[in-house]
């Protein structure tokens, strides 16, 4: 495989931790050095790492500042910690994603109600439900736009163009 098409490369900075708080539940709130912050549920992480220690309250309750600053851990062992990056990935998944949020996908990729609507498997009626707001937009749904966001792969794979194209 050539240099040229070397993945997995994110440009953006490494947020650095300057405050973080446990709670309720599987909540964690992070406070970024120069402003801002999250809140992320951790349960599905948690799950998916199979960290079970992670799963006591008592030991939740209490995270920790890594030392580099770009890290949460608990009882002090990096083999219970989450990086920065993840944090703020996992943040801007779990964000509200409403019409919207639809509406401005859609514009980014230029696509018409029809093309949407077809690209999702939906009605052309549903869709307007959802970019009007008067039917909520399924999880599914929100979580194939983002993943396009992420990589157009699926984007063009099942993308049926309904306008015509310049010749």
């Amino acid at each position: 495989m050539s240099e040229a098409f070397v993945t997995g490369i994110d440009p953006r900075p490494v947020p650095e931790i300057a405050h973080v708080e446990a709670g309720p539940g599987t909540l964690l709130t992070v406070e970024w050095v120069g402003g801002g912050g999250v809140t992320v549920d951790l349960a599905g992480w948690i799950a998916l790492h199979d960290i079970e220690a992670l799963r006591i309250p008592g030991i939740f309750a209490k995270p920790e500042i890594g030392e580099d600053g770009d890290t949460v851990q608990w009882a002090g062992s990096e083999d219970l910690s989450i990086d920065s990056v993840h944090l703020e990935l996992l943040a801007d998944q779990q964000a509200a994603f409403g019409a919207a949020e639809l509406v401005a996908w859609q514009d980014r990729h230029r696509l018409s109600n029809i093309e949407a609507a077809d690209l999702f498997a939906v009605h052309v009626n549903t869709w307007s439900n959802y970019r009007t707001g008067a039917s909520p937009v399924p999880r599914p749904l929100v979580i194939a736009a983002r993943a396009i966001d992420r990589d157009p792969l699926p984007l063009a794979a099942f993308l049926r163009p309904r306008r015509p194209q310049a010749a």
